[in-house]
């Protein structure tokens, strides 16, 4: 696998989120790069008022599609989608080690080396960085969850796959520890990424065409969601709701667009 850099419609929405004008957000430690709106020509977006989704597509020509496309993300979906996929994705990961950092719009883990490709539809997808919401954007028959984690995955040409892990408050999840002293402490470096065992253990997930769920709002994203969510303690998910509480994108219409179920192979290095 190789290291990739950061396509340029992730450096303008790398985590898919918003500083919430509810939520709380983290300090930022100071080897953390300019709030993701800097990124973007100084145009400030957020998830409430003037500034909120509704808005998104007005507040630069760059963000139109937010307003104007009509394969926008995320959307509600079914428990099993009835159509099935014939082509199975596979990802295989490597641990490796990671920095937190606060964007100014959710916590997003990086990776210092490969930590997870994955092959599909005859391109490889490498993970690019891992970052959160709170409550979950994508809903399942109506219902949100208590978090979403997205891992982006980007090819050299720029193609984005996500993977969506959706999380509910259970039993403490060690696995998830990690991104977890991140989000209480952003900045912090050399912590452990072990994307397997961060996954759900059943393979199935509903796949969908989308977009970037934050402006620009760009289509062409391919979405893949895991049917069964993660659980994460109580206390797992304070420290998460103390940096944002609040920074999910509403659900958007579905149109003509079909969800899909498969199931993803998951090997480790």
């Amino acid at each position: 696998m190789k290291k990739l850099a950061l396509p340029a419609l992730l450096l303008l929405a790398p985590l898919l989120a918003s500083c919430a004008a509810g939520g709380s957000p983290g300090a930022a430690a100071s080897s953390a790069p300019p709030p993701a709106e800097h990124a973007a020509g100084e145009v400030h977006w957020s998830y409430d008022g003037e500034e909120g989704p509704a808005e998104w597509g007005h507040l630069a020509k760059d963000f139109a599609e937010c307003e104007a496309g009509d394969a926008q993300s995320p959307i509600d979906l079914p428990d099993h989608a009835e159509t099935k996929l014939s082509e199975h994705p596979k990802i295989s990961s490597s641990p490796t080690v990671g920095e937190s950092v606060d964007t100014g719009h959710t916590i997003q883990l990086v990776p210092d080396g490969d930590a997870s490709e994955i092959e599909w539809k005859d391109n490889e997808f490498d993970l690019a960085q891992v970052h959160f919401h709170m409550p979950s954007e994508h809903t399942v028959e109506g219902k949100a969850l208590d978090a979403e984690f997205h891992f982006v995955h980007t090819t050299e040409d720029g193609q984005v796959l996500v993977l969506g892990v959706l999380a509910q408050q259970g039993d403490e999840n060690d696995a998830w520890q990690p991104f977890i002293d991140g989000a209480a402490e952003p900045g912090s470096d050399e912590l452990p990424i072990d994307v397997t065992a961060m996954l759900p253990t059943d393979p199935t997930f509903e796949e969908y065409a989308g977009s970037l769920t934050t402006p620009p709002c760009t289509e062409g994203v391919d979405w893949v969601v895991y049917h069964e969510p993660i659980e994460l303690s109580a206390e797992q998910i304070a420290v998460l709701k103390q940096t944002y509480d609040n920074n999910a994108r509403p659900i958007q219409p579905q149109g003509d667009r079909e969800a899909y179920e498969g199931t993803i192979t998951v090997s480790q290095d």
